[in-house]
């Protein structure tokens, strides 16, 4: 079977593995290297010991030839693959998924009644969702983004906007974590046609995304300080809080606090040039 065949069978649980166990090297499980190896990380059969499960059944898992294994296997996946919290739901939500389009939404009401408290913050803030399209954002939040292309998408406007790596003073590191930002939000995406789309495009327009997207890692922000170069403000330096709503098919609001004096005499600038009335409603890329 050839390579390309055998990636179009192990699926999303089978390729997830395959990235994360060349990730671990062996003397971090406190195994010895031994010889040369093929490929770098653990082998099969080391996964399988470290997991207490017969290599037959990783291999089978690895191939895609099983998709749904208990939750103590996924638990002990985890410990030998050593993935941290946010990686470990990933692999638990890879496994749970029934193969059926994913690509429901979230209850139009719902989204409705944060647009009022998006209004309502006196700090930047947007509305995204599980693909990063942004949904709404408040004032401040636009402003905030001024003169950056493709904003209705957040991983569009970093790695397609023109003037992305100068706005974005750690633009690099941006990179990276919107990339495990965006695979984490992949499981119930799975069978999305505008998820594939946007992955495809953003992997055809940037080597950067496509290796990162290639190496399967997951992250889910809680708390990540943002630095931006605005072109009417200077250097701003933001403490941003992501706030997931509940019953919302994955939905957050990425709020900007302001971490130092400038940035908030700055954002008192900015505002001058927003009205904090209502939110912007924002229409998503079909394509």
């Amino acid at each position: 079977m050839g390579s390309q065949e055998t990636k179009a069978l192990e699926g999303p649980l089978g390729g997830f593995l395959r990235a994360r166990r060349r990730q671990v090297h062996p003397h971090q499980q406190d195994l010895v290297p031994g010889g040369p190896r093929q490929v770098a990380g653990l082998r099969r059969d080391e996964v399988a010991m470290l997991a207490a499960i017969s290599t037959d059944y990783y291999v089978r898992l690895e191939q895609g030839r099983e998709r749904h294994p208990s939750r103590a296997v996924l638990d002990g996946l985890s410990t030998a693959l050593l993935l941290d919290r946010a990686a470990s739901r990933y692999l638990r939500e890879l496994a749970a998924d029934d193969g059926t389009d994913a690509d429901n939404g979230a209850d139009p009401d719902r989204l409705a009644a944060v647009r009022p408290l998006l209004a309502a913050l006196t700090v930047p803030a947007i509305l995204v969702d599980r693909r990063l399209d942004v949904i709404a954002a408040n004032a401040l939040g636009d402003v905030l983004h001024e003169g950056l292309e493709h904003r209705d998408n957040y991983a569009r406007m970093v790695f397609l906007s023109p003037g992305a790596t100068e706005f974005f003073v750690d633009w690099p590191d941006l990179a990276r974590c919107l990339v495990a930002t965006l695979r984490a939000g992949a499981p119930s995406e799975a069978n999305s046609g505008r998820s594939t789309r946007l992955v495809g495009e953003l992997a055809v327009a940037s080597d950067v995304f496509s290796t990162a997207w290639a190496d399967h890692d997951v992250y889910e922000k809680a708390l990540d300080r943002k630095r931006f170069r605005h072109p009417l403000a200077g250097t701003l330096v933001f403490d941003q809080h992501v706030l997931e709503l509940p019953d919302s098919d994955g939905h957050r609001i990425w709020a900007y606090h302001p971490a130092d004096a400038a940035t908030d005499a700055a954002l008192l600038r900015l505002g001058s040039l927003a009205t904090l009335t209502e939110p912007t409603p924002r229409t998503a890329d079909h394509r």
